[in-house]
């Protein structure tokens, strides 16, 4: 058997494998894998339309619209729906999801990080200005998702693929030449992001003209450039085709699939010279660069500590340990170090002082004492749960609870001022919404951690707070009441704690 490509196929395949994993949906877990993969195909036929709808919002609606063409929207609720559009664009953690894969050149398992969705950043620079709100687009991973579902090689040359629109045209198969139309203009929008992509690392550092990144942007350069020579010869035929089509073939051939057929062609027409358009603009910035700006590339005489240390080793790589940053100071302040004054010696003295001379030499008979283990800053559950029970018991009863003088005896009050690790969860409850989970499972990560804690410690010691499960609690700040809670060694805001109705 041939190892060679096992990795390769390993990574394509990891996207697919890892789609809809990890989410919990409720009634709709056992269609996961089918929402998120609707999810995804209509986001890209949205790119293809040149939608710029596709903010979070938008990807939720999607989904909305998933379930109810599969008839089980009834089974859906928006918690679900907001797990389904969340675990698509983050991983758990809330970054990027990894997967491991064999690397056949160094023979050890790697990890692999990938993303399904990515912002578009043209899009939403735009949509801030407008909204404030965030537009994705689809990765190249999940592109390839797209193109797998249709059995397409995602390397399928542009120059080709005009010609086997032409032939289909030809022959009269109409729906055959749109897919390939609409395959077309994604393989060009690819090409014209990886463009857009290149052309905003140019602007933060003018240096990336000559990295690999530069180097493997003029590599597909000359790709464009040849595609650039055929396409309008592809193009023109194309156009004759349709026409001949329409005059011959009238009485045969779908006049609407025709004419939907040649806005499709119109259109890539378009992202062809939206392409040609990128590529000029980066030519030109390049072209600038190099005549009015050539010192940002002259080549640094000598060795430099900023640059050649710390932006091109330290910053990117970091520091083995702690005790590396003592040996790579400590030559810029004592040079000769075994006879002028070495550093340690500076740090030894700001933190205990030099030891008299009699005891330098004397031996050490005791040894050295064992430094005591290090045990790290913990929540007192009990305490602060004991806190809390009144607020959740008067949630549970009248469906919210205000931090206030009234609220609490003058011995709870002073125990409130004697635990900041309770006063700190109002904040936490204060900077999002929080769902109570409808079962007893560990929280997932994330801001809310400690919050959920406090509320499953809370749930299993009382049963009557039973009620809240499944409900979304909110934390604000009253209305009405602009001076702070002021107690005798605390003041706070008067925050409110309320159950939020969907």
């Amino acid at each position: 058997m041939n190892w060679s490509d096992f990795g390769e196929r390993n990574k394509r395949l990891n996207p697919l494998w890892s789609l809809g994993a990890g989410m919990n949906l409720g009634e709709l877990q056992p269609y996961k894998e089918m929402l998120a993969l609707s999810v995804l195909l209509q986001v890209y036929y949205l790119e293809l339309e040149s939608s710029e709808q596709r903010t979070r919002e938008d990807i939720a609606d999607l989904a909305w619209s998933s379930l109810e063409r599969f008839h089980i929207a009834g089974l859906g609720t928006p918690e679900s729906v907001e797990r389904l559009v969340d675990g698509l664009l983050w991983s758990g953690s809330g970054g990027d999801f990894e997967a491991f894969y064999y690397d056949d050149a160094t023979r050890q398992m790697t990890v692999q990080k990938y993303k399904y969705f990515s912002v578009d950043e043209d899009a939403t620079r735009s949509s801030w200005e407008e909204t404030g709100k965030t537009v994705y687009r689809l990765s190249e991973y999940a592109m390839e998702l797209i193109f797998m579902s249709h059995e397409i090689i995602e390397e399928f040359q542009i120059s080709i693929k005009l010609l086997e629109i032409q032939m289909h045209i030809k022959h009269g198969r109409v729906t055959r030449a749109m897919q390939d139309v609409n395959e077309l203009v994604t393989r060009v929008r690819k090409m014209t992001q990886q463009q857009q992509e290149y052309r905003n690392a140019l602007r933060r550092n003018p240096k990336h003209m000559f990295s690999g990144y530069g180097v493997l942007r003029h590599q597909r350069l000359e790709e464009i450039h040849l595609q650039f020579d055929e396409e309008r010869k592809h193009f023109d035929n194309i156009h004759r085709s349709l026409a001949r089509l329409a005059n011959d073939e009238k009485d045969v051939i779908d006049f609407n699939e025709l004419r939907q057929l040649s806005e499709r062609v119109e259109l890539s027409r378009r992202v062809h010279d939206e392409l040609a358009g990128v590529v000029l603009s980066i030519f030109e910035a390049e072209t600038n660069l190099r005549l009015n700006f050539p010192e940002l590339f002259w080549g640094a005489a000598g060795f430099n500590f900023r640059t050649n240390v710390w932006e091109e080793w330290i910053k990117p790589e970091g520091l083995p340990d702690a005790d590396s940053l003592e040996l790579l100071i400590s030559g810029l302040f004592t040079p000769n170090q075994d006879f002028i004054y070495p550093l340690a010696w500076a740090w030894e003295e700001q933190e205990v002082g030099f030891l008299p001379e009699e005891f330098l030499d004397g031996p050490d008979e005791a040894g050295e004492e064992e430094k005591p283990p290090y045990t790290p800053k913990s929540i007192p559950w009990p305490q602060v749960t004991g806190l809390w029970l009144p607020v959740f018991l008067g949630l549970a009863d009248t469906g919210s609870f205000t931090f206030s003088a009234e609220a609490f005896t003058e011995e709870e009050q002073r125990n409130w001022s004697a635990a900041p690790d309770a006063i700190d969860l109002w904040a936490q409850f204060f900077h999002t919404e929080i769902s109570v989970q409808a079962e007893d499972t560990d929280s997932q990560g994330g801001a809310a951690d400690e919050c959920q804690k406090l509320i499953q410690l809370l749930l299993a010691a009382r049963p009557e707070l039973e009620v809240l499960r499944g409900k979304v609690l909110r934390t604000m700040i009253r209305s009405g009441h602009s001076h702070p809670v002021s107690w005798p060694g605390l003041e706070m805001s008067p925050y409110t704690i309320t159950i939020v109705e969907r």
